[in-house]
Formats: structure tokens, sequence, C-alpha cells
């Protein structure tokens, strides 16, 4: 359930560490260098503190790549918990700091720069193709993050391809993954023929 993320310097809210209510708005430098999916939860992170302490277990609504602005509840910044145990983390290198425009849960639309994504397998949802959704981990604008799926992020600036405007389209959902080995036999036997 742990994983290996590509880090950042972030700031993590004191009073998610501390006894101190008094520390709600008050945020401690660290560095964000893990990842941990827990079935049923929200994304948590392994961080290390600028005074040394190492903590797991912190919360995606926690943890700022800069002091918050307009920040919004927990359970806007990531909509769906986390499937299962068994993910992946890639950072896609196309998408990498590329700008995008989020549709949140309060349908406000926010914009942030892409960092990595978040992928299960091996669960109910992520093997039935109408309920798969990945989380792509978003630097919003304000400060915080967001982990959102495809469907949540309308637009992806990219000013050398992205540039067609006018049409609109409405989307379907997946109904299933084509099986390439459910249509034919082999001709011949494996053994004779290697190409």
């Amino acid at each position: 359930m742990n994983y290996d993320i590509p880090s950042f310097k972030a700031l993590v809210r004191r009073s998610w560490l501390t006894k101190n209510d008094k520390d709600l708005d008050k945020f401690d430098n660290c560095y964000v260098f893990g990842l941990q999916s827990y079935s049923d939860k929200i994304i948590t992170f392994h961080i290390m503190t600028d005074y040394g302490a190492l903590r797991s277990r912190v919360p995606l609504s926690e943890i700022f790549h800069k002091e918050p602005t307009n920040d919004i509840p927990y359970h806007h910044k990531q909509l769906w918990n986390c499937f299962s145990e068994n993910a992946s983390v890639n950072s896609y290198n196309y998408l990498k700091d590329r700008r995008c425009k989020v549709f949140l849960k309060s349908k406000k639309e926010v914009w942030g720069r892409y960092q990595f994504t978040l992928d299960w397998f091996n669960n109910p949802y992520s093997d039935e193709p109408t309920d798969y959704k990945c989380a792509h981990i978003i630097f919003a604008d304000d400060g915080y993050l967001l982990a959102m799926p495809n469907n949540r992020i309308t637009e992806w600036h990219d000013t050398n391809f992205c540039v067609s405007t006018g049409e609109t389209h409405t989307w379907k959902v997946d109904t299933w993954i084509p099986n390439v080995e459910h249509n034919s036999k082999w001709v011949g036997d494996d053994d004779s023929y290697f190409y």
C-alpha cells in the first residue's frame, strides 16, 4: 500500500501534526516523498519536515504546494476514496506540469498543474469499465492538492496541440474492454511457427 512518488517540497498543516488547535492556519515546511493507498480512505502521504520529523498517513487535504488561498473542504479535493491497496504511480512526461482546469464537486472550476497519477487494480471498481477511475494529482493554483479522475479535468492547456475550438461532445462511458483472444483460433502450432 506504500508507493514511491516524484518527491516535492510542500507545506503541511501544523494542526494535523500537533495537539494545538490554535495551529489551524500555521504550516510547516516538508518534503513529500511517498504515498499510501488504503482502501476506502483518502490518499495519504509520507513526509519529512524541515525539523526532522518523519510522518506517515498525512491526508492529501493537509498537504499544500504553497500557502493556501480559498481552501476547500477535504471531500472536494478527492471525490472518491482509494479503491484498493493495489496501485501504481506514474508521472506522465507528456502531462508533467501541464496546466489544466478542474471541475470540482461544488461545480466551481479551478486551474492547476499536473504532477502524477495514481491508478488502482485488482478491485471490483477498477476491473469494471463503467466504474474505473484513476486519480491525477494536481497542484491547484490556490495552493491545495487535488486527486481527480479524467472526467473532472475539463481542459488541458497545450498551445502546441490543443488549439481546436467550437465543437463540444457528449462523452460516453466505457462499457467493455476488448479482449483479442475471444474472437479467433490460432492457426498452426506455436512450436513450429514463431513468426
